[in-house]
């Protein structure tokens, strides 16, 4: 009897859970945000503070990865051949990344990872932000 009980309990706790869930889902309600004018005045500020920046999704292209003094001589070779590109050295211990150019789109990047080969071998294209 004791077992019966408990299976009875169990089906139509079941179905209240099922019904009181299927009720609340049919509800729709309407949200109020409130928020002190110190908030805003933030929010202002930042919305602001992203308009000065001057960086975009874009591409550059890393010609090297490895020790400082690689890099510096990577960096040396690629500017007396490329005089008028853009050149970043990155340490990311105990590494260092040579990166190139400002691309905004992947076809400019790999045009130039092209030209670029010949000299480096080792380069690919890489999404970051770039400056504009």
């Amino acid at each position: 009897m004791k077992s019966l009980l408990n299976k009875y309990t169990l089906i139509l706790l079941s179905i209240f859970l099922f019904s009181s869930t299927f009720l609340y889902a049919q509800n729709e309600g309407s949200l109020t945000v409130q928020s002190s004018e110190s908030i805003k005045q933030i929010i202002a500020k930042k919305k602001t503070y992203n308009k000065s920046l001057k960086k975009i999704k874009g591409f550059r292209i890393q010609i090297f990865f490895g020790s400082e003094t690689g890099a510096y001589k990577s960096r040396d070779e690629f500017s007396s051949l490329f005089p008028e590109n853009f050149i970043k050295i990155e340490n990311f211990p105990p590494d260092w990344k040579v990166r190139v150019g400002n691309y905004k789109t992947r076809l400019e990047a790999d045009s130039a990872l092209v030209e670029i080969k010949e000299a480096f071998l080792g380069a690919i294209v890489l999404s970051e932000l770039i400056d504009i």
